[in-house]
């Protein structure tokens, strides 16, 4: 007898959320690699001031051990909404729609580590330090209930990375990789497999709409204070390769948009393009961004290069911080721009100074080339009509079939017969005018020979011999 058996329903296994306790708690952090840290405001209400927060970091997992070191980082003066989080980071990398974001300033030891959130205030008089929030980490055992255990090595883990979660009425840890393609992303690995796993909060872009709100102000800027508690102006579109008869040098530009309601002072920050080798420009006092403004920065103004091999561009806050900063790119063809829109970057033919970006998007990849101006910078010209962080292949296909390269030495080969037969055409020609010159001399020394012979017949016939001698050069170097 037979007997069907239902199979069992498996549930989906999903990562645990991202949950923090009450207060300006810590919701990630990541040691190794390129190190970062996110706090969320889980107080209920708005921090109207951040830099009375500081960070303490020890070196150690047991802070009160022997010989243990410190260093501390007083949070910006900037206001955070309730569940709102700031961002700080080591390389200035992706806001991940934080409200606020700065640098890293304090080292995370990767063997082990200590990190608590203080909060300073006045008691009478008095300055009192109350203690918030902490995590510690080891690359070893962790006898902290909740805390960091067996922290990877940075060269066996450089992508990974930590978030908070809830469990029961407890608070833990959550082992993460950040997501190659999207640093917004964190990623958990459930039995071998990658699972997404939380994404930091961010609006997302329609195509052609301004970008999301991404900063606020880390610090005061010197003269600008009308600045304090609005939102940081965001790098939209580059023009690296102007279409003729505009040039580099004068019709460059980098659009900046303002998404504030009011003026926002540009006043000391400062505009930085490439990636290697970095040129600066300070705006001038009274530079101001219209409110809900794109606004457009040519080379002729700010005497910055953005090169047709690579580049990228990077606006920096007076005390140096990287508050909005394009993707780079690789190659830029001509007259095409590179924008942004729905968070990410792309090529696009429809050039919109001082207006929002309009994503048509060019011909795939491999379609061609487009070769114009060289300068000292030697820049080279390359339309690749990709989005960047797409994969391309040396190889560029067309219909399907792929593009067969060269051997060098073929090249060179096929090079040098073309420049062979050309000399033999050369050469060929020279011999036939050389033979027609020839042909007419004699006629006209026979005509002269003929007049002359009977008052000089000595000259005639040094002429004659000077043809015959004429006549032999001209057989030995050229064969006629």
């Amino acid at each position: 007898m037979l007997f069907w058996v239902w199979p069992a329903k498996v549930s989906a296994i999903t990562p645990p959320a991202l949950a923090v306790p009450s207060g300006l708690s810590l919701a990630e952090i990541k040691i190794t690699g390129s190190e970062f840290l996110m706090l969320y405001n889980n107080t209920g209400s708005t921090i109207t001031d951040l830099s009375k927060h500081w960070l303490y970091v020890f070196n150690n997992v047991n802070p009160l051990a022997p010989g243990v070191s410190s260093s501390t980082q007083q949070l910006p003066a900037a206001n955070l909404g309730s569940g709102q989080t700031i961002l700080l980071s080591a390389n200035g990398g992706a806001t991940c729609g934080a409200a606020v974001t700065g640098k890293l300033n304090i080292s995370l030891t990767d063997s082990g580590g200590f990190l608590e959130v203080v909060q300073t205030s006045l008691v009478g008089g008095v300055l009192v330090q109350t203690a918030g929030d902490a995590v510690s980490w080891s690359s070893g055992t962790n006898s902290a209930s909740g805390m960091i255990s067996n922290l990877p090595s940075n060269s066996s883990a450089p992508n990974n990375a930590y978030y908070r979660y809830q469990e029961g009425t407890s608070y833990l840890w959550q082992k993460a990789d950040q997501d190659t393609s999207n640093p917004c992303q964190l990623n958990v690995v459930i039995s071998g497999v990658s699972t997404p796993g939380p994404i930091n909060p961010g609006s997302p872009l329609l195509p052609g709409d301004p970008p999301p709100v991404s900063f606020v102000n880390e610090t005061e800027p010197s003269g600008s204070s009308a600045n304090n508690g609005l939102k940081a102006p965001v790098i939209n579109e580059l023009l690296p390769n102007p279409v003729e008869p505009q040039t580099d040098s004068e019709d460059e530009f980098v659009e900046i948009y303002n998404p504030n309601d009011v003026a926002f002072d540009l006043s000391g920050f400062k505009l930085q393009t490439g990636i290697t080798s970095l040129r600066s420009y300070t705006f001038p006092t009274g530079t101001m961004l219209p409110a809900k403004s794109f606004t457009t920065f040519s080379s002729a103004d700010t005497n910055l290069t953005l090169s047709n091999s690579g580049s990228q561009a990077k606006l920096l806050d007076p005390s140096g911080n990287v508050i909005s900063q394009s993707d780079s790119y690789s190659s830029a063809a001509e007259g095409q721009s590179w924008a942004l829109a729905n968070g990410k970057w792309y090529w696009t033919k429809t050039v919109t100074p001082s207006q929002a970006n309009v994503i048509n998007s060019p011909a795939a990849a491999g379609a061609g080339s487009n070769s114009k101006k060289t300068s000292s910078a030697a820049k080279s010209n390359s339309s690749t009509g990709q989005v960047k962080g797409a994969s391309t292949s040396s190889n560029p296909t067309s219909s399907g079939n792929e593009t067969s390269k060269l051997h060098p030495l073929v090249l060179a080969g096929v090079g040098a017969g073309a420049v062979a037969y050309a000399m033999y055409e050369y050469r060929h020609d020279l011999a036939n005018r050389l033979h027609q010159l020839r042909r007419y001399r004699e006629a006209r020394a026979t005509a002269r020979s003929a007049t002359q012979a009977t008052n000089n017949g000595g000259t005639s016939l040094r002429f004659g011999r000077w043809q015959d001698n004429l006549r032999t050069w001209l057989s030995a170097r050229f064969g006629k």
